[in-house]
């Protein structure tokens, strides 16, 4: 199940300062449309950050109403990949999708079923997913 069953959700701040600390902008790069398409209320969302492991790809778009979604996938796009929604913490981001929990921070993810660590990722800044 790994990174497949990932995602996030922020809250945008009453100052139009968005949870991650960037401000809204209408020229922020566009989510990829076949990401945008899987999010809820996808239309229009905005890419935030995106990230590769040696064979995944996790991508953060931000919907027009503030909600922040993960996508994760293989690379090579053997399999649909899953949108879910989750949190930006302090340090990094965090998704639940139960048993299980994906912690970004640190320049990894780290994957934990019900509370055990059962592996961790290098990730890899990507300006976009191809």
């Amino acid at each position: 199940m790994g990174l497949l069953n990932t995602a996030f959700e922020a809250v945008v701040d009453s100052d139009d300062t968005q949870s991650d600390g960037s401000s809204p902008s209408s020229t922020a790069t566009p989510c990829p449309g076949r990401i945008a398409e899987a999010v809820p209320d996808g239309k229009g969302s905005k890419l935030v950050e995106a990230f590769r492991t040696h064979n995944k790809q996790i991508t953060l778009c931000r919907t027009s109403d503030g909600k922040l979604y993960y996508y994760g996938e293989f690379s090579d796009r053997r399999e649909k990949g899953i949108a879910m929604p989750a949190e930006k913490t302090n340090d990094g981001y965090v998704a639940r999708n139960a048993p299980y929990k994906y912690v970004i921070q640190d320049g990894a993810v780290t994957i934990y079923e019900s509370n055990r660590r059962i592996g961790q990722e290098k990730l890899t800044p990507e300006p976009s997913p191809r």
